[in-house]
């Protein structure tokens, strides 16, 4: 072993001792040195170790001859203590050890072959090292030593046999009888350690498996496959193994603890993960079938096939049970069976002369008369590797299993006759298999009492198979090595852990990378042989306290073959000792100590394995040498690959959300391609699918195949997608979905999804995908209009019968998708609901799948013998085909070929029995599975399959299994399993393993909402399972019942198991993971039990639940919910009740409306997220006229237009869609692109002519005529001057063009191919006030009469089209009118005029004209509420429909007249400003905001007789909240002043009783021309502006302070005489002490005036004017600002003469004294605007200037200026801190031509930082101590944060919807750790993560905002359109933060009952 001796002295070694052996180190220092390197002194031991195994030359040493002293122990272990490793080290060392193998491995390929195979030779030979673990007497430290193996054998005969290993075959014997049959094992380990004996053992093996070898190319791989590898699933499983009895406490201590923190590591990141140990709770490995080895092998081999570790064996001191072969090779057995009978025959000769008294004491059930006269002697010089543990010692006792005594008797006839008849009775020649075997016979067909209902009998047949079991093994042990050699004996007598680890040693290469070995040694283990728990942890002879020598040296050299197939950086060995009750953590500190601190590594272990960075092995051993860079680079991966959180939380969800749907195209995709290989049958009919295709292109008609379940229809149509596009002309592409085959694909909105995202994909159209169904319905026709002929599109879906009922099957949307190019294949039940409204709803041709024919039954059952290497006897054959041809479907031949391999050759006819309904057949193999698992588990299981969501997984099976008393109690009885095993799985996972292992046919796992799940491979398992356990109603609610009890939480551990998300932190983000499979099944379990009130407060009106629900998936899922939850007849029945008893719905005694709701926002304040929370509602009412969204861009759109039947609108991207105005307004179709040399316009606006066959295209100045069906551009106008604003008359036959902003009038005739008519100059009498969009033209005429008019003018004319004249002029019927719209019905000409009305407020007339005198009628009033920027003429002339979008508050109205009526309403209001909308029917309302890429739809017919819409003139508009003022006296009041002068409101922001109300409001105090300003409580009005006469000039002046009181509620003060300038209202600031701060007259200093004297206090000024008024008069000269310099060329330079250069440096010199005067001006610039500090004492100026200067409010003085000579400074994007230290403003370096971020020092006038290239800051906050720095960045819509002082910035991404301007505000609150940010909407974000916190958008627009508190907690909201103040505080789980705004007492008389007490302390 390796040694290290301090300061590198070597102690001499004692010669003359051969046995001991020498440990010759290589040196580990650099380059040549030895040990003696100084630099190694006073290094720790560790550092030293590390060294040693990371040093270079290592591996430069070769092979060198190393020997090891040996200090053995009592049992025979080595061992060396060395110095103490942390267990970082150690997994260093492992990690560097791969690191380097894989190096030589990938340096070894580039040599000779026969190199290479040394070299691996060599690589086996290295030395295998354990770390082991010693507790030291004073320490709990375990401290780990180095120990190395026992070598036997020397190392020339090792490489023989690893030579012989490499080229000896690959043969892998059937398991045994309770190791069941182990199928072929894969890589190293299957090749050995079995080594043929000689030639004729190794021919008769070659004749037991004729199988030929398959072994792949290296080189075959392309790039694609390598990358194809990379796809791996997304989960870890891990396989725990280890002795049934004395592994338990560590298998038991790593499920209890270690599983649930690696499931929730992995979850957090993504990932599901399993941890199986199949020996949890069994005692040993017996099953009827002897199948649960082979169930051992499937599911390892399940494990492998995930990435990462995923192998552990655990080993003690006592060997594995073991057991008989399950199967036999024919010749094995008979040349056994002949030894036996030679045996018998020879001892036949001497029966005369044996004793009889010896003959009778040999009984047949006494296992110790088995035993051996003569032990075989197995050759020393073979390798302990190459044979089984067993079978290569020479002391083996025959009764080992039983453990009797070894007592040697000689053998007798009797025996030997015995041993054939025992042979014979349980092994049965099997000729169905080729070839032939011997099968074990099942427990059950000699001791039927193994599956008996009696627990008792249960248990006596268990015993008495031991018993039986025992004597077979004795058999084989005997007669096996003589007749078949020794390694085919001890391949068949191999233990179910031996093929364990063959497999998992072996199954993956290289085996370091995924198994790990954990050795435990109890050292005193010998001194406590006696007590009664020592047998659990070694082999003892029973009945004696004596160690089995033959197992104990059986399990040693089971243990050497671990440590020569695994290095030692991979085998953990740990000593422990012994004590109570053994080795139990429970009653032991010290094995507790053990157990946590072997849990611990675990958990390290498997975590620092998922973390790694890896590269895949195939590419380091194949293509090193020719792989590119950019390959290898793509192929180095980590085995978890955690998507980082970028961006906010709505950008991650999108992201989330499209790559989920990506996942599940490629799950359709892989299933599609497996089920096409296995297709053989019906290839005629493939050809008549073929021509009827072909024959839908023309048609256009989809392609319905009709089919009974199970006929096969998945599979045709997987084939026909291969197929289809061979057949189809052109690049064909074909979508395929197989409805069903996941949860998602069973609702038919996000199938719907799917298919747009691919054809979004196909197209390359980077375009957001809808979520609603209306939505992607449309959505998908548009995408299917892009289809092209040269590239066709076929829809392939199956299973359209299995759609869910989330929308009650919609299939409306397949009739929108048959268009040209489009083919589309279809697939449903025949007697399915679907396949009607197919057929009677969408144009189909149909297909009928036909029955099976006789050839493909027999070809098909041919086949799939074949490949199973099975045959059947005639008898069996024949009923098994004519069973098929009873019911000739691909899934009763499946279902009756799985059954037939139950069957054997021996299998009485009697008993064979196939049922010809696939239902009863699948019936009788539940009651043969509930024979063998026990009823109450099989009905338990099945029920949780077919009742399940999309599936079940193991972790609800397990649990939920247990939660069922039969089951347990089932359990108890067969099985004595009284005690769970764990708390996660209180039913043993080997049980519900087994049964899932007999279901392997039936049930199969795929991945469902994040997670794996089993469900039935048919549906129609699931209706055979219902009807047989579940016909009752009640007990299918049962089963949901206890799905949402587990799904809810009731679990143990649930923030584990079954969070709503999980959470993990990442670089102090909080990054979800969410838990899709709870947010899925509880409310769908809820609503399938009848558990309503659960639902709605568990999942409809849960905060947390909806809100992550939101999150994780999206408001249509929770949608969805309510709409399965809405339960109509009940709530009818209900009313009826009531009604019926005269008695309202509603009384008194009832519970308050929406109990639920209200609930539901009080959970808004306990948050498990910062949430802004408002204090009242300030949305619009719910309720209403709701628009519906139609579908149809993938841009936003720009254009719409109406015709007579159809409408058209444009996209940004120059789509344009044709809308048809139905019940289903969809889009007809894509018009085609615009032919010839024209281009697609995203056109500004359209106009339908002549019957909807001409399009008018308008963008800018340009415009085109088109043909709508052909694309045709009749007529193109470019630049031309004015924009033309088009109409049409006479029917749309004439097309009439107006110019914006001149008198020119264009009409064409578009029957004449668009020829122009005329073209004329209108000469009108009055002229058009505006420049731009100044023309008004009706969208409607009369005859060729059009009407036009110029906005806000008073005059209209009607134009005569076919004249070119205009005919009349119309006048508005009072002088102060002023035009908004004009529009013509077929009785009226419409003047829509707004009027003055009272008193800041105006109205909205109609004037009516008639059409045909063009005589005024009448006039129709409006309401003050009205702003109309469009009309338009509705039902048939009889209605006006205006479109009312107010920027002022971000809301748009529809408002309606009735012509004949005159009656006025709001139809509805809705959040957003609307570009343009159409309606010439009120059921049809059509329109779209501007940025939207799709449009919004209104009926309005069913609103139109409401009354409550009805406004009149009289009411009153609506007001606002211009500002908000807080009271620093009295914090808990905030005064607020209205957008409508004169109005003040009081708010108790305190009391929760005076959140939606105002304490006092005060009207009329002031007008709109006086200034009125709030500090505490008293409001100060500067009024009676007037003019002065004291001054040359006269200038306006407030002459008047009015002091209005708000406490007294009354004037306390009047003041005239003042004479105080009149400045905008943010130019005033009210000071302590009365004082207020405004401009001067000239605005070039500030003023200080004395409120209370009415007198000037002072003024500030600057001091640098008279310095700089004497300097400028000293120098007169001024270069002229004309005069420029020129840039001097080099060679200009050198041919410039004296006079010239003397003439260039003065006008340089002139230049810069310029430049400095022009600043020295700009000094007297007045002040553009100032920043007051926090604290009222600092000020600051800026002037349009290059300087900014700053002075104390406090002395009136001039601190400093700060000068910039290249920057232009302004204060518009600036911010100060509270004490007015620090001002950091942005700027731009005209030097530099770079933006800069500067952080001024106000206090000693200079620059402290800058931050450099920083453009389009819009928004400005900065801390109170200057140490932070936010600021937003338009355009990018992000914040940056700036931490000047520690020269640190990082970057916030915005959301979605941020839109950041110059408008936004910005203000940091609680401790610079958050900010606040308005920009449209209200969000806080977290500055220390760099996070979005919360968000609030409300629908109409925040006018103002305030926040108040000492941290700024509290926000403070005003709207433009409402005067309730909104108080909004973040509210979050477990946050306790005491108020800052409860200080002080009420004032107004406020109630201060102890019920608003205690809602004060509620919120």
């Amino acid at each position: 072993m390796w040694t290290y001796y301090r300061n590198g002295v070597v102690p001499k070694r004692n010669k003359q001792k051969l046995e001991n052996e020498v440990v010759k180190l290589p040196p580990i220092s650099n380059g040549k040195s030895s040990l003696l390197d100084p630099h190694t002194k006073g290094q720790t031991t560790a550092r030293r170790l590390q060294e040693l195994f990371f040093s270079q030359d290592l591996r430069d040493q070769g092979s060198r001859h190393r020997t090891v002293r040996k200090k053995k122990n009592s049992l025979g272990h080595q061992v060396f203590p060395l110095s103490r490793v942390s267990v970082e080290t150690e997994l260093e060392i492992t990690a560097h050890l791969k690191y380097h193998l894989h190096q030589r491995h990938s340096k070894g390929i580039t040599q000779d072959s026969s190199l290479e195979e040394k070299g691996a030779v060599a690589f086996q030979k290295t030395k295998t090292v354990l770390f082991k673990n010693q507790v030291s007497s004073n320490s709990h430290v375990l401290l780990q030593s180095l120990v190395p193996l026992e070598e036997k054998e020397k190392e020339e005969k090792e490489d023989e046999e690893e030579e012989e290993k490499k080229e000896g075959a690959v043969i892998v014997q059937n398991a045994s009888s309770c190791t069941d049959e182990a199928p072929d094992g894969q890589g190293s380990l299957s090749e050995g350690p079995f080594r043929a004996a000689d030639v004729h053992d190794k021919q008769r093996l070659d004749e037991r498996d004729p199988k030929p070898q398959h072994h792949s190319s290296p080189n075959t791989l392309n790039d694609d496959s390598i990358l194809s590898l990379l796809i791996k699933q997304r989960r870890f499983m891990i396989y725990l193994c280890g002795g049934y009895k004395d592994t338990v406490p560590e298998r038991s201590a790593l499920m209890e603890s270690v599983y649930p923190r690696l499931y929730l590591h992995c979850k957090q990141r993504g990932y599901d993960f399993r941890m199986i140990d199949l020996r949890a709770g069994l005692g040993d490995h017996v099953s009827d079938h002897h199948d649960l080895p082979e169930m051992h092998m499937e599911t390892l081999r399940r494990c492998q096939e995930t990435e990462g570790p995923n192998f552990f064996v655990f080993t003690g001191q006592r060997h594995e049970i073991r057991s008989v072969p399950n199967t036999i090779p024919q010749a094995d057995f008979e040349a056994i069976l002949k030894l036996v009978e030679r045996s018998k025959k020879k001892l036949s000769r001497r029966q005369s002369d044996m004793a009889v008294d010896s003959q009778s004491s040999i009984g047949t059930g006494d296992s110790r008369s088995f035993v051996l006269d003569k032990e075989p002697i197995l050759s020393e010089e073979k390798d302990p590797s190459q044979s089984s543990a067993v079978m290569s010692e020479n002391s083996i006792s025959s009764c080992s299993m039983s453990d009797g005594d070894e007592t040697q008797l000689a053998r007798s006839w009797m025996d030997y006759n015995q041993d054939s008849t025992l042979l014979q009775t349980w092994y049965k020649l099997e000729k169905s298999t080729i070839p032939a075997v011997y099968r074990l016979l099942p427990v059950s067909t000699h001791h039927p009492d193994f599956l008996s209902r009696d627990g008792h009998r249960r248990k006596l047949g268990r015993k008495a198979w031991r018993s039986s079991c025992v004597k077979l093994w004795n058999v084989l042990w005997r007669s096996g090595p003589e007749a078949i050699g020794e390694e085919a004996a001890c391949r068949l007598l191999k233990t179910a852990l031996d093929w364990e680890v063959e497999q998992g040693l072996g199954g993956k290469q290289p085996p370091e990378e995924y198994s790990h070995c954990y050795k435990r040694i109890i050292t005193d283990l010998l001194y406590n042989l006696k007590n009664e728990y020592a047998s659990q942890f070694i082999d003892l002879h029973k009945g004696r306290p004596e160690i089995n020598q033959t197992l104990h040296q059986a399990q040693q050299r089971f243990i050497r073959n671990i440590h020569l197939k695994l290095r030692h950086t991979n085998i953990h060995e740990t000593n422990v000792s012994w004590g109570r009750k053994g080795l139990s953590a429970k009653h032991n500190r010290s094995h507790q100590f053990y157990v946590e601190r072997l849990c611990s590594h675990f958990q390290r272990t498997v975590t620092a394995s998922l973390n790694r960075q890896d590269v895949p092995l195939f590419l380091s051993s194949h293509f090193t040498l020719s792989l590119s860079v950019k390959l290898f680079s793509k192929c180095c991966f980590r085995l978890m690959q955690v998507r980082q959180a970028k961006g906010s939380f709505d950008m991650q969800r999108k992201d989330v959300s499209r790559l989920r749907v990506e996942e599940e195209i490629r799950r359709h995709v892989r299933f599609g391609k497996t089920l096409a290989q296995g297709y053989v049958f019906r290839q005629d009919f493939l050809m008549e699918v073929k021509h009827v295709l072909q024959a839908s292109s023309s048609s256009q008609n989809a392609v319905l195949l009709l089919g009974e379940l199970g006929s096969g229809k998945s599979t045709t149509l997987a084939k026909l997608a291969q197929l289809i596009p061979t057949w189809i002309p052109g690049d064909a592409t074909v979508l395929i979905c197989f409805v069903g085959l996941t949860s998602e694909s069973r609702n038919v909105r996000l199938l719907l999804q799917t298919l747009c995202l691919q054809l979004a994909n196909i197209y390359s159209l980077k375009t957001e995908i809808s979520e609603s169904l209306s939505e992607l319905s449309s959505q998908l026709c548009s995408l299917l209009g892009l289809v092209t002929e040269d590239r066709p599109l076929t829809l392939v879906l199956d299973g359209l019968d299995n759609l869910s009922e989330e929308h009650e099957t919609d299939l409306s949307w397949l009739s929108n998708i048959l268009l040209p190019n489009v083919f589309t294949v279809l697939s449903a039940g025949t007697q399915s609901k679907c396949a009607q409204i197919l057929q009677s709803q969408v144009r189909v041709a149909v297909l009928s799948l036909p029955a099976l024919h006789r050839d493909e039954i027999a070809s098909g059952l041919a086949s799939r013998l074949a490949s199973d290497f099975r045959q059947l006897t005639e008898s069996q054959w024949s009923l098994l085909f004519q069973s098929c041809l009873s019911c000739p479907s691909p899934l009763y031949l499946n279902l009756a070929y799985v059954e037939t391999r139950q069957w054997s050759s021996f299998t009485p006819k009697e008993s064979l029995n196939i049922p010809t309904d696939p239902n009863q057949l699948f019936v009788s193999i539940l009651v043969s599975l509930e024979r063998e698992h026990g009823p109450c588990l099989v009905r338990r299981m099945v029920l949780l399959v077919s009742l399940s969501r999309s599936g079940v997984t193991e972790e609800e099976l397990l649990v939920l299994l247990g939660r069922d008393g039969n089951v347990t109690h089932e359990m108890a009885v067969l099985h004595h399993q009284t005690l769970p095993v764990s708390e996660y799985s209180p039913v043993p996972y080997a049980f519900v393993a087994r049964l899932l292992h007999s279901l392997k046919d039936y049930i199969s796992e795929v991945e469902s909402d994040g997670t794996w799940v089993l469900r039935w491979t048919h549906a129609e398992f699931g209706y055979v399972v219902l009807q047989r356990y579940a016909p009752t109603e009640d007990s299918i609610k049962a089963v949901h019942a206890d799905f949402a009890d587990y799904f809810n939480g009731n679990v143990p551990n649930s923030q584990v198991f079954q969070p709503l998300a999980w959470i993990r932190k990442e670089k102090g983000r909080r990054c979800y993971e969410f838990n899709l499979r709870k947010l899925h099944c509880l409310p769908y379990h809820y609503i399938h039990s009848g558990q309503i009130i659960p639902l709605l407060t568990q999942c409809l009106f849960n905060y947390e639940f909806l809100m992550h629900k939101l999150w994780g998936l999206s408001v249509c899922h929770v949608e969805e919910d309510l709409k399965a939850a809405v339960i109509p007849d009940k709530y009818d029945d209900m009313i009826t009740k009531q009604r019926a008893s005269g008695r309202d719905v509603v009384g008194a005694g009832d519970p308050r409306r929406y109990s639920f709701l209200h609930d539901l926002l009080a959970q808004c304040k306990s948050s498990s997220l910062p949430v802004l929370v408002p204090s009242y509602t300030c949305l619009l009412p719910p309720g209403g006229l709701v628009h519906t969204l139609l579908s149809g861009h993938m841009s936003v759109v720009t254009a719409l237009a109406h015709g007579r039947h159809h409408m058209v609108s444009c996209s940004s991207d120059g789509l344009l869609n044709l809308w048809r105005l139905d019940e289903q307004t969809r889009p007809v179709r894509s018009l085609p692109r615009a032919h010839g040399p024209a281009v697609d316009w995203a056109a500004d606006s359209l106009t339908l002519c002549l019957d909807d066959s001409v399009l008018v295209l308008q963008m800018g100045h340009c415009l085109q005529v088109r043909e709508v069906d052909s694309g045709k551009v009749l007529y193109m106008e470019k630049e031309s001057l004015d924009v033309p604003v088009v109409t049409s008359a006479c029917d749309g036959r004439l097309l009439v063009v107006f110019y914006d902003g001149s008198h020119m009038v264009k009409v064409f005739d578009l029957v004449a191919s668009c020829s122009l008519l005329c073209c004329v100059n209108l000469a009108l009498k009055f002229e058009p006030i505006h420049k731009d969009q100044s023309i008004l033209v009706s969208r409607h005429s009369v005859k060729d009469f059009v009407l036009f008019a110029y906005r806000d003018g008073g005059e209209a004319a009607i134009f005569n089209a076919k004249g070119g004249v205009v005919s009349s002029t119309l006048k508005a019927q009072q002088p102060a009118a002023s035009i908004q719209a004009v529009e013509i019905s077929s009785q009226y000409l419409l003047l829509f005029c707004r009027y003055p009305y009272r008193r800041h407020s105006e109205i909205i007339h109609i004037e009516l004209f008639s059409t045909a005198s063009f005589q005024y009628l009448r006039s129709i009033l409006g309401c003050s509420q009205d702003y109309i920027s469009q009309v338009t003429i509705a039902g048939g002339g009889s209605h006006v429909v205006a479109f009312c979008p107010a920027p002022r508050s971000s809301t748009t109205e529809i408002i309606i007249w009735n012509l004949e009526t005159e009656d006025h309403k709001h139809i509805t209001r809705f959040p957003g400003l609307l570009a343009y909308g159409v309606c010439s029917d009120l059921r049809y309302c059509v329109g779209f905001c501007a940025g939207e890429q799709f449009l919004r739809t209104w009926n309005l017919g069913s609103k139109i007789n409401d009354q409550t819409l009805t406004y009149n003139v009289h009411k009153a508009h609506s007001d606002g909240t211009a500002e908000i003022v807080t009271m620093q006296r009295y914090p808990r009041y905030v005064v607020c002043q209205s957008t409508r002068p004169g109005t003040v409101r009081l708010w108790n922001v305190a009391r929760s009783r005076f959140k939606g109300r105002p304490v006092q409001v005060e009207h009329g105090l002031f007008s709109s021309s006086d200034i009125a300003l709030v500090r505490d409580l008293k409001l100060y009005i500067l009024s009676d502006r007037g003019t002065t006469n004291f001054t040359d000039a006269p200038t306006s002046v407030y002459q008047t302070l009015l002091v209005y009181d708000l406490l007294k509620k009354s004037y306390i003060k009047k003041q005239t005489g003042l004479f105080i300038f009149p400045c905008p209202r943010q130019d005033y600031r009210l000071l302590e002490g009365e004082i207020l701060l405004g401009l001067s007259e000239t605005r070039d200093h500030l003023i200080l005036w004395d409120l209370d004297s009415g007198y000037i206090k002072g003024r500030i000024k600057t001091s640098y004017k008279e310095t700089l008024l004497s300097s400028m008069d000293r120098d007169s000269q001024i270069m002229s600002s004309k005069e420029k310099t020129g840039l001097v060329m080099p060679w200009d330079r050198r041919t410039e003469t004296q006079t010239a250069k003397r003439r260039r440096r003065e006008r340089e010199v002139k230049r810069e004294k310029d430049e400095q005067q022009s600043l020295e001006r700009e000094k007297f610039n007045s002040i553009d605007q100032y920043l007051l500090s926090g604290d009222e004492r600092v000020v600051i100026c800026s002037y349009f200037a290059h300087h900014l200067n700053v002075f104390s409010v406090v002395s009136e003085e001039h601190l400093h200026t700060l000068e910039d000579s290249w920057s232009l400074l302004s204060l518009r994007t600036a911010a100060i801190t509270h004490s007015g230290g620090y001002l950091v403003v942005s700027n731009y370096s005209e030097a530099q031509h770079a933006p800069y971020l500067t952080l001024w020092d106000t206090q000693q006038g200079r620059v402290r930082k800058r931050l450099k290239n920083e453009p389009g800051i819009c928004c400005i906050a900065i801390s109170d101590d200057a140490c932070r720095v936010v600021f937003g960045i338009s355009g990018f819509n992000k914040l940056k944060v700036w931490e000047p002082f520690r020269r640190k910035h990082k970057t916030i991404s915005g959301y979605g919807s941020l839109n950041l301007n110059w408008s936004s505000l910005l203000f940091i609150t609680e401790g610079q750790s958050k900010a606040v940010l308005l920009s449209g909407e209200v969000s806080m974000w977290d500055l220390d993560n760099g996070t979005l916190l919360s968000c609030f958008t409300p629908d109409s627009k925040i006018q103002t905002i305030s926040l108040l508190g000492p941290n700024n907690g509290t926000l403070l909201l005003g709207f433009s359109d409402m005067s309730t103040l909104i108080t909004m505080t973040v509210s979050q789980q477990n946050a306790h933060t005491k108020s800052s705004i409860a200080c002080g007492k009420d004032l107004f008389g406020e109630s201060s009952s102890s019920e608003d007490d205690e809602e004060a302390n509620k919120n």
